[in-house]
Formats: C-alpha cells, structure tokens, sequence
C-alpha cells in the first residue's frame, strides 16, 4: 500500500511493503496502454494498471492507445505537491478552431485544489492549476489543429526549492508555448483531496490518448532537466511512421560519399502527420547546453553492411576503411532505414568554388555607391583544388543570372535563367594551388540569383561534389571571413576533414553563415508571411587575419565593406565537423546585429519594487527566485515563458534557433546600410498607438485593472548589462472595458520628476510610446535590459509581474500592426467588479525640487597590502544622501576575486584575498551607493597581495 505524509509544503510518497519497511516511490509511472520502451535506468518507471471498466481501445502511432469517450482514474503513484510532470499523445477526433471545449484530463478539484487541461471554446489548450487562493493558466493558441493529427503534450509545475510554487509550463510538440509563474498560488494538495488520482477524458474529449507518462517531477528550472525529460519523452514516443537516412545532417551542403580513411557524418529524419522532421543534431556546443543534447541520438542502433569497407558508431559517424559501396542502416523504435553509399579514394583532386566576389565593392555604410539598374559589375570565381591530386585542363564553369520572378527570395525550380555563358579553365590546377574566373553583367531593375557552377555534369572525379556551386542573390548583404592563414594551411597539410566532406577551412566558415541563412529564413517567414526574408547574405572575401595590432591587418583593410562576418582562429580543428554555434551566435552580432540576451536574467536585488508594507515583491511568491544560488529571477521573454523552460534563442544560450522579433527587421531595414541595416533591439518601431489588452484567465478581458508600467533607471549596476528597476513606475492607468492599456505619450512628473532628477533632466527621459513616428532610440546600452518593461497588473486583491520587451512588441509591427501596436497580455487574474485603485506612493518632499546622486564615503587608504587568504574590512557606513534617503551599497570586486556583485543593505565589506596559487594577481574593490535612481561616484580601492619570492602568479 501507499502512504501519503504531508511535509511542509511537499507531500510525500512513502510506499510500505507488507513488512512494513520503507520503500523509495518510484520515478516514473506510465499508463497501462503506454507501449513505448521508457528507460527504467533512467526513469525507474513502473506501470499503472487498467481500471475496471477500461476505455476503448483505439490504433495508437506506437502499439495500442485509448478512446476518450469518458472519465477515468489512472493511479498517480508519483504525485507531489511540490514538483510534477505529465505527458501525452493527443489525436482530436475535432479540429482545433471548433469552438467547442474537450476536456483532456484533470486532478482533484479543478476549481480549488487541482489541475485541469482541456481545450477550451476559445480554440486554445489550457491548463489550470488552482489552489483555493488563486488559479494560474498557462495556455496557447491550438486552433491549427487538425483531426487525425497527433500531437505531444507535456505540463509540469515545480517550486523554487525554497518552499516557493514557480512555475506552470506548458510543452506541445516539444516547444515550451507557455510558462506563467504562479503568482502565489499554492499548487494542488495531495493531502487535502479526497480522490488524488489522474483523471483522463471524459464525454466531451472525443480523442485518442497514447504513451501517458507521469514524472515525479521536471527538476529544476534552471538546469538542462526540463528540456532532457520533455526531449526524451518526445523522441521515445512519438508516433512516426517511418524514418529515412538524412545524408546532410547539418542542414548545408555535404557530399553523400565517405572518404576512405575518413568519417561522414549521417543523420536521420522522421516522418510524422505526413511531416519529416530531424530527429538528430550534430551541433558542437561548446558548453553553451545546446538543445540537440537531448535529441533521439541515443535511441538509434546503427550499423554498415560490410564492415570490412565501412563502419559505424553509436553517433551515425561512418568511417571508410577500403574502396567500394556499403549501406549503412539506422534501426530506431521499431522502424529501420537504409542508405547505401560509396567509399572513394583520397588521392584524387577536389575543385573548390569557395567565394564569388563582386567588383566594384560598396562601402558598407553608403547606399549611393550600392550598384544601380545599368552599371556594368564583374563577379570574380575564386576556384581552388583542395585534393591532392591535380586536376585537368579544359574543365567548363558555368555562370547564370535567374530572376526571383516568384518574388519569395527562394531559388524555385520553375524559375528559369535569362542569362548563361560558359568559359574553361584553361589549365591544370596543382594541389593547394586556385584560379579565378571572371563574369561581366549588368545589373538588373529586379533581384536575380547569380548561380556559378564548376564540372557543370561531373565529368572529373572528385573527393567532393558538394562545393562546386554557389547561389546567391544580387542584392544579398555581403560578408567578410577573416582566417589564420598558418591554421588555413595547417588543416590542408593534415587532411583535416570538415563536414562538407572536402579538406578546405573556407567550405567549412561558410557553413556557418549558410547555418544563419537557414535560421533566418525558418524565422522571418511568421512575421512578414507570405513574403518571407526580402535580402539575403553572400559572402565576398576570405582575408587573412594577422593576430596583432597595427594598420597593416588585411582584415582591417577590408572592414569598410563588410556588411557582416567574422574572424576565425580555429586552432584544434575540434570543430570542422559540426556547425559550430558560438561561431553562429557571433554572426548573430556582426551579420544582424543582434545584442546578446544574456542579461535577461535578473537578479532580485536589483528590482526595488515593493509592496504597501514595504515588503520587496523580488524573491516573493509574485517575483519567484529561481537557481541554484537563489538570485536570479528568470524569464524567457524571447518565448513569452516566464519560468524559463524553454530553449534559448541563438543570442542567449547560442542554441541554433532564432526569434522572429529579431528575424523580422530584416524587411524593415531593407535597402539601408550601417549598424541599423538590420538589428533593432532596444529600439521600438514607432507607431500612432500603443495597446496592451489585458485578458483574465477565461480569457476574456481584463476591466478595470491597474496597470503600472517600470523600466530600468539610467544607474548602470555593471551586472549582465542589467540596471535597477527603481519603485518609481513611468506609466500607470487602467484598463478600459475592452482590457486595453493605452500606454500614455507621457510619462507621470509626479512619480519620475524629470525635470527635478539630476540625471534625467540632463538626458531626457526616454519614453518608447512618446513619438509618432520614426525610430526612438533606447538609453545607452541598448545591448542590454533598457528595452525591458515589468509590469504589474492589479485586479482587487490579485497582482502579477509580467514581463514585456521591445522586440516582442516590435513583431507587432511585422506582423502587419503598422499604425497601432497591440500587443496582449494572457494573466491568471479574475475579474473584479469595481476599477481597482491605483495606489499611488508619495513622492518625498525632499526630492520634489531636487534630487542629488548620494555620496560614497570611505575611510581608510585607497591601496592596501594584505597576504593571501586575510581578511579585508572596509566600512561604508558614513556614505549618505543629500535628501536623506535610504541607501543601496555596492561592492564589487574586479579581479581573481569572485565576490558576489550586487547592491545590498549592508555597508560592511568582508571578503577574504584570494589564496588559490592559481589567482595570487592585486585587484580592485570597487564600491558604490544609490539612492534607488541615482548612483555616487566609484570608490577604488587597490588591493596588492604580498608573495612569497617564487609563488606561482598564473592568470586563469
């Protein structure tokens, strides 16, 4: 039997065998029609069995599955109050948009003390978690749904660790579409309930459920866990229908053969509702925590026909051991794939057409020098032999111009050449040796592709026929790749294969970009649909990139033109099988100028904002604290997913995905160059009105709310790029009977005093709503968190914290929003009968007319000596403010100190020099105050460690 203790806020499963004795509750628990192999070294699942009466059974996509046509229990071994997870199949016998509810599977009480998923009559899939306090909803928009169609759902809810509830996300298809924090809400009571069992279907549900998995819980939510267990779950049940070999398993460019004596790398692709989707990543992460770290990889057994010719490893990496052909195979659930390829010599030569150049250049920053309709340009084929055999005289390159008559900016195969010429490279190429072939055209009134093509039909035997062709667009932006030339031609000389499957570094950079190009055009097509990406990228140049400093860099030459691109000093060659994503998130900065993320974590002592008792919200049930160190508040406003379950963007944890809010501006800023030409993070793209809709959590609107509105002050904290959010709200008001906001043109003097604030009444305040038109530039260090807005919306006794940021406003825009932004805010808040005060927190008398930067104050000398390991007292207790307001200390220590930097109470330093033989270097205590707006001058004091005569002095 199971015994069930409450223990503060987690109830625990105690399972008791007939002796008596503790047993440890399982990890894992499926239903009796789940027929997919769950890993019990991983899961130490066990199975629930089938209540009396069962459901009907019905065809599942892996073995048998149920008809929902009522409600029944399902024995819940693994249920806590602190943390959970459940996951499913789901084919609707209805499509998404019928406007009908279906209920899916509940818990207890759905109203006080319980959860529920259901899709609702507005067309969205709900879940509800609710405690007799509050309900918190996380939901997403299903009404693309179809009949037939399987799709995964995954929910879970897990504390902070700290005996706070965070948060409630929501998976469909392996994609986290929502995570609201649950503002408070206590989750469900096993204790308290008088029937703790999982609920599935009932008379409305009208679908079948298959492969139910009930988790103890999705870990943590700020580790890779939640991803893992969602991933894995997906991988291990999904209802494919058939898998195919994918012999370009990066996504660009690769020769299907082996090399003999070398690896390729193969993948596999899955075919579901009709759909193919890769079920594998090959993605060197380099200890970013890439998602593809939890793809099907370790579910697939591979294996070659003749190992004597090939073979391969648990990876889908096959390597060539002698001339001939082989097949390779890929078994996975049941389903088996089978390519055959051919091994081939490696003494044989290798054309390269790596980079088409076009003359003349334009200066990156000019549109008058950009090419015109009529001006006559060159395009010079750089073409190398990279094998090791020479190649013969007399071999065709074909040069075409295609015109994008579909306006798509894809190359389509109904789209036809204008213009073809064909000319010979009149001579033998030696290995390690390249020529160049020039083409003469007039530039067109339309965009047209510029296709280049060497040994057009294949006439020579090469190690690789994946680089003989290049397609780029006209208009496409172009990019410079900077290399070591030492490293270039080291790889060559040691035959250091790339994924491309030829021995050239250059093939290898422009996969990279190609990678970019791929995420781009995945992105943009949700936010200037039917369109799509209106430019493109090309890459011009490969230059030398001398390490150093001086006039004389090549690289530095060519700056003026390059509109994009990157410098490579790949030393260990770790990566040239792989698309490489730090390369990739560097792109994301020189190619779209895109800001890094990173700073979108927040700490809570940086958010001052704090309730009528004076109590901080940051750390609260409303503001959660999440992390091992208990600091950090985390959201994914890229993925509206407050709880930070989902994947990162590329800019962020550099995983290979990238956001449309980003991805959009391309269409904006087509035809300009410069540091705007695409990257507009932390600018609004203005319109005549800016809305927020507020909507309750039956999603209807939310009336007469009280809505407040911070942004982060101009007191720069040096933390993640991350600035205080004083409690001093720039907009405040209330929501009208539709639930919108109209975010005012002006910000309230009485809560930001411009005029009167020292820093901002020098440096107008920057209000994103206040212009009509044109672009409005953010507050310095728009690569930072200037762009966030944290709101807090009130209904009655209810708040929540909401975050929203520019660049999801700005999708508003692409979305077609030209001239008035709306942007809706989904909340867990019910709706209150009377308008819900706004309560408004006075403004000191002594900052009215004035309001001066406080003072740091410390005593003592500015450079001390200490030894390794002594404690340091430093006293900031004599800092003050003019107007008398209570003060932030900040103390910082810049060097092989890891003090934790953040502004506290506290106005005693004690921190102990370093004593690792590693870190014995002097280094600075930086200290500061603020007054929750304004910042005091730095105070430096240097720190010199006294060392013994030969003690180590290693940098890390």
């Amino acid at each position: 039997m199971m015994l069930r203790i409450a223990c503060g806020l987690c109830a625990v499963a105690v399972f008791v065998c007939s002796t008596g004795s503790a047993l440890e509750p399982p990890r894992a628990a499926v239903a009796w029609f789940t027929d997919a192999a769950i890993d019990a070294a991983i899961d130490e699942s066990v199975k629930v069995a089938a209540p009396d009466p069962v459901l009907p059974a019905a065809k599942g996509g892996w073995g048998a599955a149920v008809q929902l046509t009522k409600g029944v229990p399902v024995e819940h071994p693994v249920l806590f109050q602190e943390q959970g997870y459940i996951s499913f199949w789901i084919r609707p016998d209805w499509n998404g948009n019928d406007g009908k509810t279906h209920r899916l599977l509940h818990i207890g009480d759905p109203e006080r003390n319980g959860l529920l998923l259901e899709k609702s009559a507005k067309n969205t899939l709900r879940y509800v978690m609710a405690s007799p306090a509050k309900s918190t909803v996380a939901r997403a928009d299903v009404s693309h749904w179809k009949a037939g169609e399987w799709h995964h759902v995954a929910i879970a809810w897990f504390s902070n660790g700290r005996g706070i509830p965070a948060g409630v996300p929501l998976w469909i298809d392996k994609e986290a579409v929502d995570g609201p924090i649950a503002s408070g809400n206590a989750f469900l009571d096993p204790d308290a309930m008088s029937d703790a069992r999982l609920w599935i279907g009932d008379e409305t549900a009208q679908a079948a459920m298959d492969e139910l998995v009930m988790r103890y819980g999705p870990e943590t939510p700020t580790e890779r866990r939640p991803l893992e267990v969602v991933y894995r779950d997906y991988f291990r049940t999904a209802p494919y229908t058939q898998i195919a070999i994918d012999p370009e398993p990066h996504g660009v460019p690769s020769d299907r053969r082996v090399v003999n004596g070398y690896h390729k790398q193969y993948g596999v692709q899955a075919q579901l509702n009709g759909r193919w989707e890769r079920i594998t990543e090959y993605v060197d992460d380099h200890g970013y925590g890439n998602w593809a770290t939890f793809d099907a990889k370790p579910l697939i057994a591979w294996s070659t026909s003749d190992e004597a010719v090939a073979t391969v490893n648990a990876q889908g990496r096959v390597f060539g051991h002698a001339l001939g052909r082989c097949t390779v195979t890929a078994e996975f659930r049941g389903l088996r794939a089978s390519e055959t390829f051919e091994v081939i010599a490696l003494e044989q030569p290798d054309f390269d057409l790596y980079v088409v150049e076009r003359l003349p250049r334009y200066h990156k920053y000019s549109i008058k020098g950009y090419p015109v309709p009529g001006d006559v340009v060159k395009s010079v084929a750089h073409i190398a032999n990279y094998g090791f055999e020479p190649t013969p005289a007399g071999v065709p390159v074909t040069f075409e111009l295609i015109p994008d008559s579909n306006r798509n900016f894809a190359l389509d195969a109904d789209e036809r050449p204008v213009l073809s010429r064909q000319v010979m490279i009149d001579m033998a190429l030696e290995p390690f040796t390249e020529t160049t072939v020039e083409f003469e055209w007039t530039w067109p009134e339309e965009p047209v592709w510029v296709r280049v093509t060497v040994d057009p039909e294949d006439g020579v035997a090469e190690i690789c026929e994946a680089n003989n062709q290049l397609v780029e667009i006209n208009t496409g932006r172009q990019v410079i790749w900077g290399y070591v030339d030492d490293v270039y031609k080291r790889f060559y000389a040691e035959k250091r294969i790339n994924l491309v499957g030829s021995f050239s570094l250059f093939d290898w950079m422009r996969t990279q970009s190609d990678q970019l190009r791929i995420m781009l055009r995945r992105a943009v097509y949700s936010t200037t649909s039917p369109v799509g990406v209106e430019t493109d990228i090309r890459v011009d140049e490969f230059i030398d990139f001398i390490p150093g400093t001086g006039p004389n860099r090549p690289y530095e030459w060519h700056l003026e033109y390059q509109d994009g691109g990157f410098p490579i000093g790949e030393d260990d060659g770790s990566h040239l099988d792989a698309i490489w994503s730090p390369v990739v998130h560097e792109l994301g900065h020189t190619m779209l100028s895109l800001p890094d993320l990173y700073g979108y974590a927040c700490s809570s002592n940086l958010i001052l904002i704090a309730d009528g008792d004076g109590t901080p919200y940051a750390g609260g049930p409303l503001l959660p604290t999440l992390g091992r160190r208990g600091t950090s508040i985390l959201f994914s406003p890229e993925l509206g997913v407050a709880c930070g379950t989902g994947y990162s963007s590329l800019m962020d944890m550099v995983h290979l995905w990238l956001h449309p809010a980003n991805a959009g501006q391309i269409q904006y800023y087509l035809g300009q160059r410069g540091v705007a030409f695409w990257g507009i993070h932390g600018r609004l793209i203005a319109a005549s009105r800016h809305e927020l809709y507020v909507l309750d959590l039956n999603d209807e609107p939310l009336v007469g709310a009280a809505v407040y509105c911070y942004q982060v002050t101009n007191v720069d904290t040096r933390q993640a790029d991350a600035r205080l959010i004083a409690d001093r709200p720039k907009f405040k008001g209330h929501t009208d009977k539709r639930g919108c906001f109209v975010f005012p043109k002006k910000t309230d003097p009485n809560w930001d005093d411009p005029e009167t604030d020292e820093v901002d009444g020098s440096v107008e305040v920057w209000n994103p709503f206040g212009t009509a038109t044109g672009d409005i530039a953010a507050t310095p260090g728009s690569w930072g968190t200037d762009s966030m807005l944290l709101l807090k919306i009130v209904s009655g006794d209810q708040t929540e914290f909401h975050w929203l940021t520019i660049s999801m406003m700005n999708v508003a825009f692409f979305e077609g929003g030209k001239d008035r932004g709306v942007y809706p805010i989904r909340t867990s808040l019910k709706p209150h009968s009377e308008p819900t005060p706004l309560v408004r927190k006075p403004v000191p008398e002594a900052i009215r007319e004035q309001n001066l930067a406080p003072v740091a104050k410390l005593d003592g000398p500015r450079r001390i000596r200490v030894r390794p390991g002594e404690m340091i007292r430093l006293d900031g207790s004599a800092s003050y403010d003019p107007e008398g307001q209570p003060l932030l200390f900040r103390w910082h220590a810049d060097g092989p100190v890891k003090d934790e930097d953040r502004f506290c109470e506290k106005a005693i330093y004690e921190g102990a020099a370093p004593s690792d033989p590693r870190r014995l270097r002097d280094y600075d205590i930086v200290f500061q105050v603020v007054d929750g707006v304004r910042k005091s001058e730095s105070i430096c004091i240097e720190v010199e460690l006294i060392r013994d005569e030969g003690s180590a002095e290693e940098d890390d």
